[in-house]
């Protein structure tokens, strides 16, 4: 007989997925499977009309509620938007999904100081906002579920990609100590630890093919890990890539090793 589902409780209330407008991303993937399981959806990004179409896409075919919103989570000034318009719900379910990094990958110092700042308030101060927002009341109910989606990059410095992996291990570290915090409230905090995606076209044709994963069996992978793992790194190339890194070889080499990797990846030279 087959374990239930870590979602199977959370049937008929709410879940909201951020960084879930594009129709290949990760978070509608999370969308999709969160959905097939009778879930309610809040889909939160700044692409409002992609939004849009995802929300009508899950309505037909999983017949859930679904309620789009369209807003910059850089700017603390939505937070009390996003709280109003939610306020008849209960959110019992916390994907934190949504990023941002300049498509032209420049080297830190290279990288306007206003692009760095605008780094941090998406891909950490809305971290914070969100699972301070959303799970002080899952505390108060005893019942709720966090993923807060980081990456590898976190775990071995990415040169090139230096400001999305700081923010990403400061995601990893946040979330680890947040699991520990509430492991007997109610509240499964899980951490996923992504690798490499096939989400972006041909951004990614460069680098092998066999690191890149399927955006819903890394969703599907990381779901069935709530409650049972506080941490997860979906698909054996992604374990495989981060225990040579971090168990078999020194931060130093494996820093130079990411290096060479993502100049070859991105078409960079190390000049």
């Amino acid at each position: 007989m087959s374990k239930p589902h870590p979602l199977d409780g959370f049937a008929g209330s709410w879940a909201l997925v951020t960084g879930s407008a594009r129709e290949q991303g990760l978070g509608f993937a999370f969308a999709r499977q969160i959905a097939a399981r009778n879930i309610n959806l809040v889909l939160l990004d700044i692409l409002d009309e992609e939004l849009q179409s995802r929300a009508a896409e899950l309505r037909s075919q999983y017949g859930v509620e679904v309620r789009p919103i369209a807003a910059d989570l850089g700017d603390l000034s939505v937070y009390p938007a996003i709280m109003d318009a939610l306020g008849d719900v209960s959110v019992d379910v916390l994907i934190c999904d949504h990023m941002f990094s300049p498509k032209d990958t420049p080297k830190i110092l290279d990288m306007p100081l206003n692009v760095h700042n605008q780094m941090i308030d998406i891909n950490a101060r809305a971290y914070v906002n969100l699972v301070h927002r959303f799970g002080n009341p899952m505390l108060k109910r005893g019942r709720g579920a966090i993923v807060i989606v980081s990456s590898g990059g976190g775990l071995i410095p990415a040169p090139y990609t230096g400001p999305y992996a700081a923010n990403k291990a400061f995601q990893t570290v946040f979330g680890e100590a947040l699991w520990y915090e509430t492991r007997d409230t109610g509240i499964d905090v899980l951490v996923m630890s992504a690798g490499l995606m096939d989400t972006q076209g041909d951004a990614l044709s460069k680098y092998p093919r066999w690191q890149l994963a399927d955006p819903a069996d890394a969703a599907a992978e990381t779901l069935n890990a709530i409650g049972r793992k506080h941490l997860v790194m979906p698909g054996r190339p992604n374990r495989l890539v981060t225990l040579i890194n971090t168990r078999l070889m020194s931060r130093r080499r494996a820093v130079m090793t990411m290096g060479r990797f993502m100049e070859r990846g991105l078409g960079k030279t190390s000049g």
